[in-house]
């Protein structure tokens, strides 16, 4: 299955680990967020094993299978890979720039970033 037509779970699953995969090195923390994610996420047994197979090496951020979401629902994917940046609790430069990318990738505009960007900062 290409990455166009993969599930939507799979797909934030994706992007959880190419951001998690930024800085090069998956620490504990976001291992454990993705293997939760990933064993609550409605998926089929191959797709479980893709996702699984995204902790073992790292993963490219695409963004071709979630562009074309909902508003509320691109939104959502980029405040989960917001809290996913700082589940580690050290926001790397790397994170950063992918964050910026997913942004772009996912046609959230700048204020919109900014609104969700202050309600996790700031809970």
């Amino acid at each position: 299955m290409s990455e166009s037509q993969e599930s939507q779970y799979l797909a934030v699953i994706r992007v959880w680990a190419a951001l998690a995969w930024a800085d090069g090195v998956i620490q504990d923390s976001e291992r454990d967020a993705i293997t939760k994610l990933i064993s609550v996420a409605q998926l089929s047994d191959e797709d479980r094993k893709t996702a699984s197979g995204l902790l073992d090496a790292k993963v490219e951020l695409s963004t071709d299978s979630i562009s074309g979401l909902s508003g509320p629902a691109r939104e959502g994917i980029y405040r989960a890979a917001l809290r996913m940046a700082l589940v580690d609790l050290d926001m790397a430069k790397e994170e950063t720039a992918m964050l910026a990318r997913l942004r772009e990738g996912l046609n959230i505009d700048e204020a919109t970033a900014k609104s969700i960007e202050s309600a996790i900062t700031e809970a």
